[in-house]
């Protein structure tokens, strides 16, 4: 059906005013849509949906001076209901009389009639936001989706920082780019950034030493021709100093000697957008925005019909550009956990074809007797192919009782679900020889930038995946994975080597000597621990020299609610403070927006953070460093996932709040000085930590060498975790050695 006939029998819906919306802003506007020739009768609907998740807030239609209020305007005699489903999805029934053609109905999102401030807007950029109009005109359940439905653009916030990356391996004299980015709050670029940029690294030369961000940057600046002259170790600074933006890159290690392996970053679970046509804008924010060298478009894949697919695959060939950027090609195997749980599956060359868990979200069936609808299915099928397959947490978290050594090298350890290292340690405590990986499983269509936004079941930005390589190519980079030649960060490029008697990380070999372990680590911040693990048992932690201020103090929180995917912990608390004034707040890792600082006065504050896994926190900083009496109060609260259809027992999936531990202490500021408090609170690490905080004199590179006095007979997987003062985190992948010398290493 054409537009014009699909216009005239079902109607036509637009948005006024027609304007581009700020992320993560209140706005009003007014969807108007017109009923078509057809009418709608007694018991028929208009549907409004979005085509992927969203963290727009949710209408509201009980308090006209509140946020995300809500009006409906339509002809009396019609009387329609107007229901909220979920974040995607709004229901407007015909209860009354039925609609005429040419009726016109008026929905208001964010009415500011009576003072409110309107309806707060996803917090992630977007070209085309659609709101799609559905028609059921007789009420049987058959809709008819408008083909000029309605969309906004959602353009980036004003400029909140300046982030500066580069490659992290270079060779001398050898030209590489530098990408200067403005980000707003939330992470997106700030497309109306006009600021003047100063760049200057020392060892680094540079074609421009300012530059000035023009309108067609859109928030984006890309510097190309920089060379490191001699080798060594390297940044690039940035510097607005009228917005006061500075910001200091990523470490670049400029190497002259020979190395068959060279280090790329990428974000191999980019997550997923619902609208295909929408693919070709995920590859180029990864290769533009992010600057990341490869990332994989992960869709569930009973949801990926077959014209779908086709669109996905041609995107990936389009896109990828060897030397450049790498679009890694495959989906998302959906089964439930009891099925095997969610997996990604990366095909090592284009046009393969698509087997699904089910076709559970498709109306057409056709090649259903494709399907694998068991995680033994998908190694049957797949064993002995061009395929690389990696568990991982979110959505059903995979079901690590089932595992194919010849098809999954590595498992997700950090997404925005939050960070698991209890699935790190799980597949260890099985045997699995498995390197480690990081990702976003995002649903903003911003693959290596993923932030959680307000949505209640994500909790922590992406993650990177760090992958050493010998070039920059689809062949070479699976075939890295496959060899383990990787490592998982929190989304910083910490650089991290590890080495067992020169075996690199991933490798397995046999020894009846003990290992010499050797180690490199450059991160992005200063670091504060590097700690060495032989399987589960930490065998060395690596010294690093630093200072404490004596009227700062650190509380960390970090924990989970459960070992599942769609679990947090909500830290809800307040800190008072007697002998003494506080005079400033730093938080860490506060990922998401719901995580904010509130009722601050010199003497005290609440908070109210939002997390899963990893650690985060506070520095309060007092106006003396004696005597001063701390008082903390915290009530802690369990976020889970549970089913809600049926009886309860089957999808669709809805988040709930469960009261857990509530707890008070107090403290002397002077008693920090020489002993730190660890407070346990409850299962899955949940703890809080204490201390002076540390001051940024720590350094942020570090190499050591050790030799493990007892390695266990039979296989010993070395691992590094690594941890900076703002929180950031890396694990390498181990180094697997077989062990077959006498336990005391003789």
């Amino acid at each position: 059906m054409d537009n014009q006939k699909n216009a005239e029998l079902y109607g036509s819906a637009r948005i006024e005013p027609v304007q581009d919306i700020v992320a993560g802003s209140h706005t009003t506007f007014r969807l108007i849509y017109i009923t078509g020739s057809a009418g709608i009768l007694t018991g028929g609907h208009i549907r409004i949906y979005t085509d992927s998740d969203t963290d727009w807030e949710l209408p509201q239609f009980d308090d006209p001076t509140g946020a995300d209020y809500m009006t409906l305007q339509s002809p009396v005699s019609a009387c329609i209901s107007l229901m909220v489903k979920n974040v995607k999805t709004l229901l407007l029934t015909v209860v009354g009389q039925p609609l005429k053609p040419g009726d016109k109905i008026v929905l208001t999102y964010g009415d500011r009639c009576n003072g409110g401030p309107g309806t707060r807007a996803q917090t992630f950029v977007e070209e085309k936001r659609y709101f799609w109009v559905s028609v059921d005109t007789n009420g049987d359940g058959s809709y008819v989706t408008l083909k000029d439905s309605p969309f906004v653009r959602i353009v980036g916030d004003r400029a909140n920082r300046i982030v500066v990356v580069v490659p992290s391996v270079v060779e001398p004299n050898r030209p590489f780019r530098t990408v200067i980015r403005a980000e707003d709050k939330w992470g997106n670029p700030s497309q109306s950034y006009s600021g003047k940029v100063k760049i200057q690294g020392e060892g680094v030369e540079l074609p421009d030493y300012e530059i000035r961000f023009k309108p067609e940057d859109a928030g984006v600046y890309v510097l190309e021709g920089c060379k490191c002259l001699n080798p060594g170790l390297f940044t690039v600074k940035a510097e607005d100093p009228v917005e006061g933006f500075f910001s200091e890159s990523n470490p670049i290690f400029c190497t002259d000697r020979a190395s068959k392996y060279r280090l790329y970053w990428g974000d191999p679970h980019g997550g997923q957008v619902e609208m295909a046509a929408k693919i070709p804008d995920f590859f180029k924010y990864a290769r533009n925005v992010s600057a990341i060298d490869f990332t994989g478009y992960q869709r569930n894949d009973h949801s990926l019909s077959t014209r779908d697919w086709d669109l996905q695959q041609a995107a990936e060939i389009e896109f990828y550009e060897p030397g450049r950027f790498v679009p890694l090609p495959g989906f998302e195997w959906s089964g439930t956990t009891e099925k095997g749980g969610h997996h990604n599956v990366y095909f090592r060359r284009h046009n393969q074809p698509i087997r699904r868990s089910s076709h559970s979200d498709l109306k057409d069936k056709s090649d259903l007797d494709t399907d694998l609808p068991h995680i033994t299915d998908v190694y049957s099928a797949y064993r002995y192919k061009d395929v690389v397959i990696t568990p991982h947490v979110g959505g059903y978290p995979a079901d690590l009782n089932h595992h194919d050594p010849s098809l999954e090298p590595a498992i997700e350890v950090i997404s925005t679900h939050g960070t698991f290292e209890w699935f790190l340690k799980e597949a260890l405590k099985r045997g699995y020889k498995v390197g480690f990986v990081g990702g976003s499983d995002g649903y903003t269509g911003r693959p290596g930038g993923e932030f959680p936004g307000y949505l209640e079941r994500r909790y922590s930005k992406g993650g990177y995946t760090g992958l050493y390589a010998e070039e920059l190519t689809l062949e070479s980079i699976l075939e890295a994975l496959k060899a383990r030649r990787c490592y998982a960060t929190t989304g910083k490029r910490i650089i991290a080597s590890l080495t067992a008697d020169g075996h690199f990380m991933g490798e397995e070999y046999i020894s009846r000597s003990a290992p010499k372990i050797s180690a490199m680590v450059s991160g992005t911040a200063p670091l504060e621990s590097i700690e060495l693990f032989r399987g589960l048992q930490k065998i060395y932690r690596h010294p690093i020299s630093m200072s404490y201020a004596a009227n700062r103090i650190r509380l960390l929180w970090q924990g989970a609610s459960a070992k599942a995917s769609y679990t947090g912990v909500i830290w809800q608390g307040s800190v008072s403070v007697s002998g003494a004034k506080i005079t400033d707040v730093e938080v860490l890792r506060f990922d998401s927006p719901r995580s904010r600082i509130f009722h601050r006065t010199d003497t005290g504050l609440n908070w109210y953070a939002v997390c899963c896994g990893y650690s985060s926190g506070m520095i309060l900083t007092v106006d003396t460093d004696v005597q001063a009496e701390f008082t903390v109060s915290i009530n802690t609260s369990l976020i889970r996932s549970t089913q809600y259809g049926g009886f309860g027992n089957q999808p669709p999936m809805k988040m709930s709040f469960y009261p857990a531990e509530r707890l008070t202490f107090g403290f002397n500021l002077n008693e920090l000085s020489s002993v730190p408090k660890e407070i346990e609170i409850g299962f899955l690490n949940r703890k809080l930590l204490i201390s002076l905080a540390p001051n940024n004199d720590a350094g942020t590179t570090a190499e050591f060498t050790y030799k493990d006095p007892s390695p266990n007979p039979g296989i010993n997987p070395y691992w590094m975790r690594i941890k900076q003062v703002d929180m950031e985190m890396a694990w390498t992948s181990p180094v697997f050695l077989d062990y077959t010398g006498s336990q005391d290493g003789c």
